[in-house]
């Protein structure tokens, strides 16, 4: 993970990736995944939490099949940039974690709950569904095994992650929804609502049921209330038996998500003061504001202008700004990013869009490339 990865964790009322990778480092309010917190150097000697009697035989039995992953910069990898987790589901060292808990790594290494260290190959990813299948060399290992059923709200359910620099702990809940929508587009479809209070560390690491059979892989948290007392939702990738997305993985298929290169992260909460709205020109119109380009990007390249606040009130709320306003996408109508983001990822990475921007108060057709963002995708690691 480079430097650029650094995202909000714990805030308030937003969406975000557990991104099994904790990190030190954040940005104010944003929707983006989480990244590793490097918590390797920490005391592991936590004690086990206390499982509800149907769980705690659960845990005992796959906690040998849960995995640590530790992004590195080398193959020392003395001080990992972060930590995640993963689970096997084959005896030959097949593993299911988070896409994002891979995508950014130069070097990933696996630890098993015997601390032997495994390099990582990565097999086939897609970004959308948050969704990564890796392979380590490794023979009889222990594994979960994928439920043949679908799980059923109000069902309990077992998380084992890595959060907060302790080692492949559990934690419990219960199933509070099925196929949950989300304000973000690249949560993944069908995602399973928990109300087990998972942390960044723990992505990419086994949901289990009852029967100690795996319906998800962790993904993504909300937090509401206060830093004080959070009031923590928790989000995971449903897998099963049969699932052709597995299927894909496993043939190598890799997916990325196509980008044009704007960033949502730091938005303010809440409706904009009628001074910024009468700024911008948008009268009653709604669209999708963003506040910032990737430099070099196709937004970059076309003359894309974010949300520039200028000036504040004392409570440091913008009341005027400069901003582009996105209202539509090879002419259909988007209002948010939700919608924007849906647009663009119907179409092919070298295509063209054509975006509506309302740019001081003036309807402008602007026509630019579809790309894939700038990142590391990780092809194999080395043990340290």
């Amino acid at each position: 993970m480079n430097a650029a990865r650094a995202l909000t964790v714990l805030s308030v009322a937003v969406l975000m990736s557990v991104s099994a990778l904790a990190q030190t480092s954040s940005t104010p309010q944003s929707a983006q995944r989480a990244r590793p917190d490097t918590a390797a150097s920490k005391d592991r000697s936590t004690p086990t939490p206390v499982l509800p009697a149907a769980l705690q035989s659960v845990f005992q039995k796959t906690r040998p099949a849960s995995l640590e992953l530790l992004a590195c910069q080398n193959v020392v990898c003395a001080e990992p940039d972060g930590i995640g987790s993963g689970v096997l589901i084959s005896a030959d060292g097949s593993v299911l974690t988070a896409y994002h808990v891979v995508y950014d790594s130069k070097l990933l290494v696996a630890v098993t709950l015997d601390k032997k260290r495994y390099p990582v190959t990565v097999v086939g990813f897609d970004e959308a569904h948050d969704l990564a299948l890796l392979k380590i060399n490794i023979q009889n290992a222990p594994f979960v095994p994928l439920a043949a059923q679908p799980p059923k709200v109000g069902q309990p359910a077992l998380a084992i992650g890595n959060a907060g620099g302790n080692f492949l702990l559990p934690k419990s809940g219960q199933l509070l929804g099925l196929d949950t929508g989300s304000e973000r587009a690249d949560f993944p479809s069908g995602t399973l609502k928990m109300s087990a209070p998972l942390m960044p560390g723990d992505s990419g690491g086994p949901i289990l049921n009852s029967e100690g059979q795996l319906i998800g892989i962790t993904s993504y948290i909300s937090v509401e209330g206060s830093m004080q007392q959070p009031n923590i939702t928790s989000y995971a990738v449903p897998v099963s038996q049969g699932s052709s997305l597995l299927s894909d993985l496993k043939s190598g298929v890799k997916r990325e998500a196509p980008v044009v290169g704007v960033d949502a992260s730091g938005l303010p909460d809440g409706t904009l003061p009628a001074s910024v709205l009468q700024d911008l020109g948008l009268g009653s119109t709604v669209g999708f504001l963003f506040t910032g380009v990737v430099a070099g990007g196709p937004a970059d390249k076309a003359g894309l202008h974010p949300l520039t606040p200028t000036a504040f009130d004392k409570n440091r709320v913008p009341t005027h700004a400069t901003a582009d306003v996105i209202t539509a996408v090879d002419g259909q109508r988007v209002q948010n990013y939700i919608e924007f983001l849906n647009a663009v990822r119907g179409h092919q990475v070298g295509e063209r869009v054509t975006l509506t921007v309302i740019r001081n108060g003036n309807s402008t057709p602007l026509k630019i490339p579809v790309t894939l963002a700038p990142r590391t995708i990780l092809l194999s690691s080395q043990s340290r």
